[in-house]
This record gives C-alpha cells, sequence and structure tokens, in this order.
C-alpha cells in the first residue's frame, strides 16, 4: 500500500507505539491520547493511520471515573440541599419573626386593658362597658378597635426648659383616630383644646399633686415634654372619653415637624373653607381660595389664631380639618403608586415626634388595612360649645351628642 499525507501504514500487531496487553482485543475501541478520541479498528480494516501513539480504553478505569462522577454530583446535591435549607431555614425566621410581631401588634393596638365606662346617667354599664343598654337597645363594645391619638404641640422642639415641668409646651391640636380593624373603618375625633376635663396637675419636680377640671390642652404640659407629657395626655382623653380604652397608642408632632410631613409629600393644595384675618384684622386666607402650601405656609395655615375672636379656635379647627383632607387624599394617592410613602412620612416626622407606635404595632395595622383598605375616614369634631370661662375660654362638650357618636362608632349593637 503506498503511503497516504506522510502517515505511513503501520499494522497494528507490529506496532510498537501500541501498548500491549495479554487481553488485548484487536477489535476493542483505540484511544487517541493527543485528542482523547475513540477510534474503531474496524473502521479502518485493522490499520490505524497515525504515528501518534494511541492507547486501549480500560473498562476498570471507565468504571472508576463514573464512580467519581457519581461521587461529585452527590456531592453536588448535598451542597444545592445545604442551601436551600439555609434559604428556608432564613424564610422561617423571617416568617416567624413577622408572625411573632403581628400577634404582639395585636395584642397592643386591641388592648382594652383598665375599661371602665362611666357613661350619661341615662346608660345602664354592664361588664365595666363591654355591654351597654342605650336608648332601648343592647350593644357591645367592638373588640376589633384601636385608636391613635395625635398631638400637635406649640413648641419647636419637644421636651422641657431644664427639665422642669411645666415648660413642655401644649397640645394645641388634638386628634383621635379610631380604627376598625374588621372593616377598616376610619372615624377621626377632632379635639378643642379648650374643651373641660378632668386632668392630672404635677409640680416642677414632677410630684403628683392632684387632679382638676381644666383645659385639655395643658395635660401635655404636665410631663417631660416627650413620653410622660404624652401618657398624661392619653389620660385626659380617656377621661373625655367616659373611661373607654382609646389611644392605645399615639403621636406628639412639635411645630417644625408640620412643615417636614406637609413638605415630604411635596406640599398640599388645600381650598380655605373660611375666611381668616390676623390680629390686625388683615385677611390672610379667604374663603374658597385655593392655596399651595410648602414650608412655613403649612404651618401658617393649621396653627394662626385671631386671639380678638371669640371663636377664634373653631376657625382654626375648620381650616385643619381641611387641611387634613387634603393630605390624606394626596397621601392615598402616591402610596398607589409609590407604597414607600408612608415611610417617606414617618423617616420626614421622626426627628420631631415622640411616639409609642412600636415596630410591632406597624407591622399588625399595615398588614391588616393592606388587606382589608380603609372603606371610610369620616373626620366628626366633638359637639359642643366655647363659653368665656374665669380665665379663659372653655369648651363645654354636649355628652348627649358625642356619646351617641361613641357608641356608633365603638358599638354594635347586639339584639
Amino acid at each position: 500500500m503506498k503511503e497516504q499525507n506522510n502517515d505511513k501504514i503501520i499494522k497494528i500487531e507490529d506496532s510498537p507505539l501500541i501498548e500491549e496487553s495479554k487481553d488485548f482485543n484487536k477489535n476493542a475501541p483505540i484511544k487517541n491520547i493527543a485528542n482523547d478520541t475513540a477510534i474503531d479498528v474496524d473502521g479502518v480494516s485493522g490499520y490505524v493511520l497515525s504515528s501518534v501513539k494511541r492507547k486501549r480504553i480500560n473498562p476498570t478505569e471507565n468504571k472508576n471515573k463514573s464512580q467519581h462522577n457519581k461521587h461529585k454530583m452527590k456531592k453536588s446535591k448535598k451542597i444545592l440541599i445545604t442551601i436551600l435549607s439555609c434559604i428556608l431555614g432564613l424564610c422561617l425566621l423571617v416568617v416567624g419573626t413577622f408572625g411573632f410581631l403581628y400577634y404582639r401588634g395585636k395584642n397592643g393596638l386591641l388592648d382594652k386593658s383598665g375599661m371602665s365606662l362611666n357613661p350619661p346617667s341615662d346608660t345602664k354599664v354592664i361588664d365595666n362597658g363591654n355591654y351597654i343598654f342605650y336608648n332601648g337597645h343592647n350593644y357591645r363594645y367592638k373588640d376589633s378597635m384601636t385608636s391613635i391619638l395625635f398631638m400637635g404641640v406649640d413648641k419647636d422642639e419637644l421636651g422641657t426648659v431644664k427639665n422642669v415641668v411645666g415648660t413642655g409646651g401644649q397640645a394645641d391640636a388634638l386628634y383621635l383616630i379610631a380604627i376598625d380593624t374588621d372593616n377598616g373603618v376610619t372615624t377621626t375625633f377632632q379635639i378643642s383644646r379648650n374643651t373641660m376635663v378632668d386632668i392630672d396637675l404635677y409640680n416642677t419636680a414632677g410630684d403628683f399633686i392632684r387632679t382638676e377640671n381644666n383645659q385639655i390642652c395643658l395635660s401635655y404640659a404636665y410631663g417631660d415634654g416627650k413620653e410622660t407629657s404624652a401618657e398624661n395626655t392619653v389620660r385626659s382623653v380617656r377621661r373625655l372619653f367616659y373611661g373607654l380604652p382609646v389611644a392605645q397608642s399615639y403621636t406628639a408632632l412639635d411645630i417644625s415637624g408640620i412643615s417636614a410631613l406637609n413638605d415630604s409629600i411635596g406640599g398640599v393644595t388645600v381650598t380655605s373653607p373660611v375666611t381668616y384675618k390676623d390680629d390686625n384684622n388683615k385677611v390672610v386666607y379667604n374663603e374658597g381660595q385655593t392655596y399651595e402650601l410648602h414650608g412655613k405656609d403649612a404651618e401658617s395655615f393649621v396653627r394662626s389664631r385671631n386671639h380678638e375672636t371669640a371663636n377664634y379656635n373653631d376657625n382654626r379647627m375648620v381650616r385643619q380639618k381641611a387641611y387634613l383632607n387634603a393630605f390624606i387624599d394626596k397621601t392615598v394617592s402616591m402610596t398607589k403608586s409609590d407604597i414607600t410613602t408612608p415611610v417617606t412620612i414617618y423617616n420626614s416626622a421622626k426627628p420631631y415626634m415622640t411616639t409609642n407606635l412600636s415596630a410591632s404595632k406597624v407591622s399588625y395595622l399595615a398588614t391588616d388595612l393592606l388587606r382589608k383598605g380603609i372603606t371610610s375616614a369620616d373626620i366628626q369634631k366633638v359637639p359642643g360649645k366655647d363659653k368665656d370661662g374665669k380665665n379663659y375660654v372653655e369648651y363645654k362638650v354636649d355628652n348627649k351628642k358625642f356619646f351617641k357618636m361613641i357608641v356608633d362608632t365603638f358599638y354594635v349593637q347586639a339584639d
């Protein structure tokens, strides 16, 4: 046979390049060490057209490699299972933590310990107020109710002067936000700062002196300007609500926080519901006119009052209600596009407030309201009238009308 492409034709049996073996089989496949390719000897009639050394594949070697590959696969599976177990464990930890916060938050928000209803004389109280007989019907207190007291404090910064009680400011704006966690119905009670109620008085050192009937806004002054001031105001609000376990949560905001809140949503557009004139009888806001409020403008709109008029606080409260509605509407609209909006608002207000709204309470509220939604958000003023008192204006609550509002909000007919 002639040479082809300078490759010698070598008979396999005579080739010194083939490793000799007693069990050598001419018909076995031959492995090309150079390019790791097996060649079927029969494919070239028992001859190999190459001078490169060939090696027959050893079955034992294949078996060892197969076992090695299986071992590698088993090891990979073990690593994968370990990773998945870690991920699963982390998920269970997160879910467990959230579940704990949710459960703890529910208990904190729906806490009705200390309930001791003391309503107007025409109402019969059963089981401390869990049940009442009112206006010819039996009513049951809704265990699903929670409420948050919002306080606007007339100081640029929360706290007292040199730790002296009485220098922590007053709660000029008071709103109790009642939420039925079963259906998302929200009712906000607007409380006049001049509302007369029993408040706890303390001396400058913080020692309790006595309880006396006074303007509810003064409750905040008797404390540290932060937590104890807020807690004292909560006690006064519960007395106003006839001993219902309201205000399980509270938030107090200083003056500087108003602008921060307003600007956290890019400002608020509001139409003034009344005409307001300052102490110099100059018109500041016209009824029916729309205003774009940014920075200090928001503070001015909700705080300004004319001390020369008898109804100075009523005029301001009407403007506050209009502003609050506009703020809520914009916040809800923005949240639909960006669910982090409430977090942005909270972070903007945090340096200017004190609160007992814990992570567990927020977890429960957020989860519950996201699932059920807010089906209504009504703002109602605690009914009553301003009267000239001995030293200042006194707001006298209409107990009959107010208690009906409370029954409609916190109770459900049981017969």
